[in-house]
């Protein structure tokens, strides 16, 4: 089957940027009230990428990345993901608990990364499922520190090599002032997509 998600129409690509726009405005308001502080999130532009390009797109299948994987499942099947460089994870830590020397492999950051990812892919498939009527949950996040080349891997072989393409959504997010760069993936099986566009087109 014909791989749709790299032959999207500019309305269809439009459609699904202001449902992640709407998402991360929901993310934003939950972040705020859990850190206690002024947190803003941009998706600047919308990408769609081979599977296999995004490690080097992201600074190379040797940088090392902390990631958040959550699995959606209901009408569709796919991956989220957030993927952020080590530094950027140690600044988003760093400013939300005020601490300095920031280990990213604690168990408290960890979860702080974890919670600012679930956070952000659950906005989002709330923003999905209502805007094209469908019916989605949403795993518990898995996070991830690893080269983002065995993190592309992984992700391949949980999706069964099914997908080919991901939407990517370059991600700035400004906590206090402080800007920080991160991406954001969304992998759906072929199905799943063809569901999801043809509920964009009857929508607009």
């Amino acid at each position: 089957m014909k791989d749709k998600i790299s032959n999207l129409t500019e309305l269809q690509i439009s459609a699904l940027k202001e449902i992640v726009n709407i998402g991360v405005g929901n993310a934003v308001t939950s972040l705020s009230k859990m850190v206690g502080k002024e947190i803003k999130i941009e998706v600047p532009e919308l990408k769609i990428e081979k599977i296999e390009k995004i490690p080097e797109i992201a600074g190379g299948a040797d940088t090392v990345a902390s990631g958040v994987i959550m699995h959606v499942e209901g009408d569709v099947n796919g991956y989220i993901m957030m993927l952020l460089s080590k530094e950027t994870a140690e600044a988003i830590c760093s400013t939300i608990s005020g601490e300095e020397n920031i280990d990213i492999l604690t168990e408290m950051n960890q979860s702080l990364i974890e919670e600012v990812g679930h956070i952000l892919a659950g906005s989002y498939v709330s923003s999905l499922s209502e805007f094209l009527g469908l019916d989605l949950k949403i795993s518990p996040p898995m996070q991830t520190f690893d080269m983002l080349g065995a993190i592309m891997d992984h992700m391949l072989i949980e999706m069964s090599e099914k997908a080919e393409h991901a939407l990517l959504f370059d991600t700035l997010f400004m906590i206090e002032g402080n800007r920080m760069n991160g991406i954001f993936l969304t992998l759906f099986d072929p199905d799943s997509m063809d569901i999801i566009l043809e509920r964009i087109d009857k929508m607009i």
